[in-house]
Protein backbone atom coordinates (compact mmCIF):
# COMPACT_ATOMS: atom_id res chain seq x y z
CA UNK A 1 0.00 0.00 0.00
CA UNK A 2 3.02 2.16 0.71
CA UNK A 3 4.47 1.54 -2.43
CA UNK A 4 1.09 2.13 -4.53
CA UNK A 5 0.96 5.75 -2.27
CA UNK A 6 4.38 6.79 -3.66
CA UNK A 7 4.15 5.84 -7.22
CA UNK A 8 0.53 8.09 -7.18
CA UNK A 9 1.96 11.14 -5.19
CA UNK A 10 5.05 10.91 -7.81
CA UNK A 11 2.43 10.25 -10.88
CA UNK A 12 0.94 13.41 -9.40
CA UNK A 13 3.92 15.89 -8.83
CA UNK A 14 5.27 14.80 -12.49
CA UNK A 15 2.27 16.27 -14.11
CA UNK A 16 2.14 19.08 -12.01
CA UNK A 17 5.53 19.50 -13.56
CA UNK A 18 4.57 19.18 -17.21
CA UNK A 19 1.41 21.42 -16.24
CA UNK A 20 3.69 24.21 -15.36
CA UNK A 21 6.83 23.79 -17.78
CA UNK A 22 4.00 23.87 -20.54
CA UNK A 23 2.04 27.24 -19.43
CA UNK A 24 2.03 29.58 -22.11
CA UNK A 25 4.78 32.49 -20.75
CA UNK A 26 4.18 36.13 -20.69
CA UNK A 27 6.43 38.21 -22.90
CA UNK A 28 6.40 42.12 -21.58
CA UNK A 29 8.36 43.29 -25.06
CA UNK A 30 5.35 42.04 -27.21
CA UNK A 31 2.46 41.28 -25.06
CA UNK A 32 1.82 45.37 -24.31
CA UNK A 33 -1.35 46.49 -23.53
CA UNK A 34 -1.64 50.45 -25.22
CA UNK A 35 -4.84 52.47 -23.91
CA UNK A 36 -4.41 55.15 -26.31
CA UNK A 37 -8.26 55.43 -27.61
CA UNK A 38 -9.96 58.16 -29.06
CA UNK A 39 -13.59 58.45 -29.84
CA UNK A 40 -14.86 60.69 -32.55
CA UNK A 41 -18.59 61.00 -33.38
CA UNK A 42 -19.94 62.88 -36.92
CA UNK A 43 -23.19 63.18 -38.42
CA UNK A 44 -23.89 60.94 -41.56
CA UNK A 45 -25.24 63.78 -43.43
CA UNK A 46 -25.56 63.89 -47.24
CA UNK A 47 -23.00 61.55 -49.47
CA UNK A 48 -20.48 63.99 -51.09
CA UNK A 49 -20.03 62.47 -54.67
CA UNK A 50 -22.71 59.66 -55.95
CA UNK A 51 -21.89 57.90 -59.14
CA UNK A 52 -23.78 58.57 -62.09
CA UNK A 53 -25.91 54.80 -61.98
CA UNK A 54 -26.65 56.15 -58.48
CA UNK A 55 -24.44 52.12 -57.17
CA UNK A 56 -22.28 54.24 -55.09
CA UNK A 57 -21.66 56.75 -53.10
CA UNK A 58 -19.62 58.59 -50.66
CA UNK A 59 -19.14 61.06 -47.94
CA UNK A 60 -15.31 61.73 -46.52
CA UNK A 61 -14.40 62.91 -42.95
CA UNK A 62 -11.22 64.28 -42.41
CA UNK A 63 -9.32 64.26 -39.01
CA UNK A 64 -6.40 65.05 -37.84
CA UNK A 65 -6.86 61.86 -35.30
CA UNK A 66 -5.73 59.49 -37.48
CA UNK A 67 -2.00 59.90 -37.85
CA UNK A 68 0.53 58.64 -39.89
CA UNK A 69 1.51 55.92 -37.30
CA UNK A 70 -2.51 54.78 -36.66
CA UNK A 71 -2.83 54.64 -40.85
CA UNK A 72 0.12 52.00 -40.56
CA UNK A 73 -0.19 50.11 -37.47
CA UNK A 74 -3.48 51.00 -35.33
CA UNK A 75 -7.03 50.48 -35.98
CA UNK A 76 -10.02 52.19 -36.32
CA UNK A 77 -13.33 50.29 -35.59
CA UNK A 78 -17.14 51.96 -36.99
CA UNK A 79 -20.48 52.18 -35.11
CA UNK A 80 -23.97 53.39 -36.90
CA UNK A 81 -26.35 55.20 -34.77
CA UNK A 82 -29.61 53.08 -33.74
CA UNK A 83 -31.81 55.91 -32.50
CA UNK A 84 -33.57 55.04 -29.49
CA UNK A 85 -37.67 53.59 -30.18
CA UNK A 86 -40.84 52.65 -28.41
CA UNK A 87 -39.31 49.24 -28.60
CA UNK A 88 -35.35 49.91 -27.62
CA UNK A 89 -32.94 52.03 -26.35
CA UNK A 90 -30.40 53.86 -28.67
CA UNK A 91 -27.27 51.56 -29.79
CA UNK A 92 -24.38 51.25 -31.91
CA UNK A 93 -24.25 48.88 -34.72
CA UNK A 94 -20.45 47.75 -35.89
CA UNK A 95 -20.03 48.55 -39.31
CA UNK A 96 -19.69 47.57 -42.30
CA UNK A 97 -24.02 46.71 -42.70
CA UNK A 98 -25.98 45.27 -45.15
CA UNK A 99 -28.87 46.79 -45.37
CA UNK A 100 -31.18 43.77 -47.07
CA UNK A 101 -34.43 45.21 -45.65
CA UNK A 102 -34.91 48.15 -47.77
CA UNK A 103 -36.03 48.23 -51.20
CA UNK A 104 -32.57 48.38 -52.71
CA UNK A 105 -29.85 46.13 -50.66
CA UNK A 106 -26.73 48.38 -49.98
CA UNK A 107 -24.15 47.60 -48.31
CA UNK A 108 -22.10 50.23 -46.35
CA UNK A 109 -18.61 49.96 -44.87
CA UNK A 110 -15.67 52.61 -44.33
CA UNK A 111 -12.04 53.03 -44.66
CA UNK A 112 -9.33 54.82 -43.16
CA UNK A 113 -5.92 56.63 -44.13
CA UNK A 114 -3.74 59.53 -42.70
CA UNK A 115 -6.09 62.47 -42.15
CA UNK A 116 -9.24 60.45 -43.29
CA UNK A 117 -12.52 58.45 -42.98
CA UNK A 118 -14.10 57.46 -45.96
CA UNK A 119 -18.01 56.20 -45.67
CA UNK A 120 -19.33 54.44 -48.85
CA UNK A 121 -22.26 52.90 -49.69
CA UNK A 122 -22.61 50.15 -52.56
CA UNK A 123 -25.94 48.55 -54.28
CA UNK A 124 -26.56 46.86 -57.50
CA UNK A 125 -29.37 48.90 -57.76
CA UNK A 126 -29.52 52.40 -56.04
CA UNK A 127 -28.18 53.51 -53.11
CA UNK A 128 -30.63 56.36 -53.11
CA UNK A 129 -32.84 54.17 -49.99
CA UNK A 130 -29.58 53.66 -47.80
CA UNK A 131 -28.41 57.59 -48.07
CA UNK A 132 -31.77 58.66 -47.15
CA UNK A 133 -31.50 56.27 -44.28
CA UNK A 134 -28.32 56.91 -42.53
CA UNK A 135 -28.44 61.00 -43.47
CA UNK A 136 -29.69 61.50 -39.77
CA UNK A 137 -28.08 58.88 -38.14
CA UNK A 138 -24.80 59.30 -36.07
CA UNK A 139 -21.05 57.81 -37.13
CA UNK A 140 -18.78 56.71 -34.01
CA UNK A 141 -15.41 55.69 -34.73
CA UNK A 142 -13.11 54.20 -31.94
CA UNK A 143 -9.59 54.97 -33.11
CA UNK A 144 -6.58 52.61 -30.90
CA UNK A 145 -3.33 52.81 -31.38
Amino acid sequence: MKKFFCLCLLLVLSSCAVSIGNAKKYIPEVNKFISGKKVLIFEFGDLEYISDNRKYGRVVFETSEITKTIAQSGTVIGYVQRPANDENPERWSQLPQYSAAQENPTYVYFSFGEGVIRVSLQSETSIQNAADYFRDKKLKFIISN
